[in-house]
């Protein structure tokens, strides 16, 4: 996977969860629902965040360059209009999100 396309699949989780009346997720939890390495899902999130997708923010260790953790907080109006608009996401990310409301993420999950 590249990191646009493990972003946009991040994205689309994120949707889902806050439409459905969820708590934004937090790294920790796309690191344990992805089974993905610590770098992957930092380098997905900070990919969103830099996009304007999703509002966040990099937290750095004591003159490091490297990211310590992510924080997140919500979703944009720009994240949102690229999900509800297949074409948009499929320019952006690269692959399509397919059936309205059904997803299968990579990582084996599906949500409807």
């Amino acid at each position: 996977m590249g990191v646009q396309k493990d972003a946009g699949e991040i994205l689309i989780y994120i949707y889902n969860k806050l439409v459905a009346g969820a708590e934004m997720p937090q790294e920790n939890e796309l690191k344990e629902i992805t089974k993905w390495e610590d770098n992957r899902v930092k380098m997905s999130s900070q990919y969103l965040i830099n996009k304007n997708l999703i509002k966040g923010k990099e937290h750095y260790g004591l003159g490091s360059t490297r990211v310590q953790f992510i924080s997140l907080n919500d979703i944009t109006p720009q994240g949102i209009d690229i999900i509800e608009n297949t074409e948009e996401f499929a320019r952006e990310f690269s692959f399509t999100i397919g059936v309205p409301g059904v997803f299968s993420y990579s990582w084996g999950a599906k949500q409807k």
